[in-house]
């Protein structure tokens, strides 16, 4: 029988045992001292030790982990950091303020790097939650595993690393930013959205000066917008803003553009809403539409080019086929430009054929298509080329 005179004193919790340390006060005496084992994947359970300085092998049998040597145990620090516990080697729990161990059932320790703190650990992988963990990483900030010949690897949500491998695996957060292709420049946004404006000043283009603006989203048509919209960068898909150069007046002829013959009206209206400088010519009976200073994309040895458009006099019935650039083009990769070596005159200017067609499913229908089609034609056929 007990001696019912006996009282059991409970075990200190962990929370009072930090308490004294903060406090600075000598701890109470009790049969039982609680400490926190957590597994590998940092699932914490509280056990009890009736000893407050125990060793390795007292606190891995504490928690269930025998024959305790074929476990290791580290134990986290107040300052975060991970150190071996050996078996023999004792714990003063209230003098070093200790949270946690971790136990594992291993023969070796691995090592890596977070945000340039070295770790050890006891398994051959650890999770991209057990990294944010022993980090403190917010989940708005990414996780990144630093690699020696290829691009950083981007840790998502269950994601291990592989800690076998040779040489000593780094991992770093950062905050999050989302990329976003503004004419050929590339700029970083740490937000997830930002004004239009705003991201071509990023990429050095003056939202004062009349730009208009397209958006690019892979699968979707493109999206014309102005620069006082807000662009979501994390909407999937997303690869760039291009910007043509517009010139907004107050609806006067321009100075020195000719208008040889009348577009029809669709026709006007169209390359008038695109704000763009662009006047008719007849040459030798030929009537040709002139768009003056074309925007290219990056790939091109020039930035602007004019583009001419042969308009048969009985278009639309007649097709409008094929275009023309002056001055000629190349590609700065030194890449051929397949069916663009004919030229053709036009005032007295050499333009250079670039022979693009419509086929098949595509094929010219006086019903619907237009000068509206050819420009489509025009922009599709520079873009392919320096693979856009």
């Amino acid at each position: 029988m007990s001696d019912s005179n006996t009282q059991t004193v409970p075990p200190i919790p962990l929370e009072d045992i930090l308490a004294c340390l903060r406090e600075q006060r000598p701890p109470r005496l009790a049969n039982q001292y609680q400490i926190v084992v957590a597994n590998e994947h940092l699932e914490q359970e509280a056990v009890c030790t009736d000893d407050p300085v125990p060793t390795g092998r007292q606190i891995l049998e504490a928690a269930g982990h025998t024959p305790a040597n074929n476990y290791m145990l580290l134990m986290l620090q107040g300052s975060g950091m991970l150190e071996e516990v050996n078996l023999s080697e004792t714990v003063d729990v209230y003098q070093q303020g200790v949270e946690q161990f971790i136990a594992f059932e291993s023969d070796r320790i691995f090592y890596f790097e977070l945000n340039g703190k070295r770790f050890p650990w006891g398994t051959e992988h650890i999770s991209e939650t057990a990294l944010r963990t022993l980090g403190d990483i917010p989940a708005e900030q990414s996780l990144w595993l630093e690699q020696r010949k290829m691009e950083d690897v981007l840790l998502e949500s269950g994601d291990k690393v592989d800690l076998s491998e040779s040489g000593l695996e780094r991992i770093y957060s950062e905050k999050p930013s989302w990329v976003l292709n503004v004419h050929g420049v590339r700029i970083i946004s740490e937000q997830p959205t930002i004004l239009a404006s705003e991201a071509m000043q990023a990429a050095g283009f003056n939202p004062a000066e009349g730009w208009i603006l397209i958006l690019k989203v892979k699968g979707e048509p493109k999206q014309s917008i102005t620069v006082d919209d807000v662009i979501d960068l994390t909407k999937p898909g997303i690869e760039k803003l291009r910007l043509t150069p517009a010139e907004i007046n107050n609806g006067e002829a321009t100075m020195g553009l000719r208008a040889d013959f009348a577009l029809l009206e669709k026709d006007a209206a169209y390359l008038n809403t695109l704000c763009i400088t662009w006047e008719t010519l007849i040459d030798d009976t030929r009537r040709w539409l002139v768009i003056r200073d074309y925007l290219l994309p990056e790939g091109y040895n020039h930035k602007v080019v004019d583009v001419a458009i042969d308009v048969p006099a009985s278009y639309p019935d007649a097709a409008i086929d094929m275009f023309y650039c002056n001055p000629p083009l190349k590609l700065t990769s030194g890449a051929e430009i397949a069916q663009t070596s004919s030229h053709v005159s036009i005032g007295g200017i050499s333009y250079q054929r670039w022979s693009r067609h419509l086929n098949g499913a595509t094929r010219w229908n006086p019903m619907t298509d237009s000068v509206i089609t050819q420009m489509a034609v025009v922009e599709e056929s520079l873009l392919r080329e320096v693979g856009e």
